[in-house]
């Protein structure tokens, strides 16, 4: 399991005027992340090594220095470096909308790769974190990042998907039980609930539940609850909310826990997650 990010650099810009978007610059030279999802789509322009990472059911994809890489929302996957090599990227995360905007339908695109080799495309993409650096004007923000989005889907995009707000198929169709346990976990955010009381609002045995949850979903329920633990404490972060309070609304019942925790699933301290 890794631990604190053996880093060198990771560093977050957000501009409040564009809500569900954020950009990232990372280096690392050893393990960072475990295997974790994202509510956003992560486009990222890979400057400088190599890795190979699961993604979803996936066979593992290899990806390198010129690469754009994109994730969709809710998939499961862990970036790291290959041994070896330090590895360096830039990333754009977005909120689906802003994919389905792109595709000018109330769906999402689809990518037959998750790697694209496209120069012009990974340049655009690269100007655009580069605006996000820099601090540019909304305005040019805005315009880098429609650009980018449309040139991405009309050149590489197949046919969209139909899809909820934020997964895309087949993860936004649940059947009864993981809805059940889903519905469970919305209404129940102040702490972390055993499997024991997931199946039995799914009407599963233990076993049987975590195998569908987990075929599902793509994590084991408590890895799932984690995750979402740590999206929350995202948006707190980004609010502003101090870190000790933070952990405390997130679910975890200290700091130093939840601090372990972030490190794991986002592969940046809180601290470096808030600018701070």
């Amino acid at each position: 399991m890794p631990g604190a990010p053996r880093n060198d650099l990771v560093r977050f810009w957000r501009d409040p005027a564009l809500s569900g978007v954020e950009a990232r610059s990372s280096t690392y030279t050893h393990n960072a992340f475990r295997k974790h999802t994202h509510t956003a789509w992560i486009i990222a322009a890979i400057e400088r090594g190599n890795t190979h990472f699961p993604l979803g059911d996936q066979p593992p994809q290899a990806a390198g220095s010129g690469d754009l890489v994109v994730i969709p929302a809710q998939t499961p996957h862990a970036c790291n470096p290959d041994p070896g090599c330090a590895f360096s990227y830039r990333l754009v995360a977005l909120s689906p909308d802003w994919l389905c905007a792109a595709t000018r339908t109330a769906r999402l695109p689809r990518f037959s790769t998750p790697v694209l080799r496209d120069e012009e495309i990974f340049d655009s993409w690269r100007r655009l974190h580069a605006a996000f650096v820099e601090d540019a004007p909304i305005g040019k923000k805005r315009s880098l990042l429609a650009a980018c989005l449309v040139r991405l889907v009309e050149r590489h995009a197949e046919a969209p998907v139909p899809t909820t707000a934020t997964s895309p198929l087949p993860r936004d169709v649940h059947s009864p039980a993981v809805t059940r346990a889903l519905r469970l976990l919305e209404e129940t955010t102040e702490r972390f609930l055993p499997l024991d009381e997931l199946a039995r609002a799914a009407g599963l045995s233990r076993c049987r539940f975590a195998r569908v949850f987990r075929a599902e979903m793509g994590l084991p329920p408590h890895v799932y609850q984690m995750q979402r633990s740590i999206e929350r404490a995202k948006s707190l972060l980004a609010a502003g909310t101090p870190i000790s309070r933070v952990a405390a609304e997130s679910g975890f019942a200290d700091q130093s826990h939840f601090s372990r925790r972030f490190r794991e699933f986002t592969g940046a301290t809180p601290g470096q997650y808030a600018g701070r």
